[in-house]
């Protein structure tokens, strides 16, 4: 486990963050150059060497309500990757995909899903039926084609 000094280290050489203190001597991290409504990269950077990294896109558990993954046991490698990740993330602009834009995806078997764009999230649905939500077209699209669908 990389200490608080460490992961703040790793912060600062990757850099265009900001950090800023707040309670309980933690330190939350700011991306103030995201393209989207969040700017908290890493919250709750604290000094027993915990913290959280903004990780929507992951498909991995658990993350909380939020999107953000606990790093306390992740390797250096694994955090630089991770940040790199985020600030990518951070960096696309979602808000240019108009409200209610849709795209057809189906299967070997011919059976069809919705790929639907409402609410600044990405929503997949069988006929009327939902199916998923996530939070980037990366993620939906991700995930229909594991389940062997490709867009029609």
């Amino acid at each position: 486990m990389l200490s608080f000094e460490e992961k703040k280290a790793l912060l600062e050489s990757i850099g265009g963050f900001e950090l800023h203190e707040i309670s309980m001597d933690r330190v939350n991290v700011h991306y103030p150059a995201s393209k989207r409504d969040k700017k908290i990269i890493v919250k709750h950077l604290h000094p027993n060497g915990n913290a959280f990294i903004y990780a929507p896109f992951l498909e991995v558990e658990p993350l909380d309500k939020q999107g953000y993954v606990n790093v306390k046991d992740y390797s250096e490698n694994e955090i630089r990757v991770l940040l790199l990740e985020a600030k990518e993330y951070m960096d696309k602009d979602e808000s240019g995909y108009k409200e209610g834009l849709t795209k057809i995806y189906q299967d070997n078997n011919g059976e069809k899903l919705s790929l639907v764009y409402e609410n600044e999230m990405w929503v997949i649905y069988t006929g009327e039926n939902l199916e998923a939500v996530f939070p980037t077209i990366e993620g939906a699209e991700g995930y229909l084609l594991d389940e062997g669908f490709f867009e029609a």
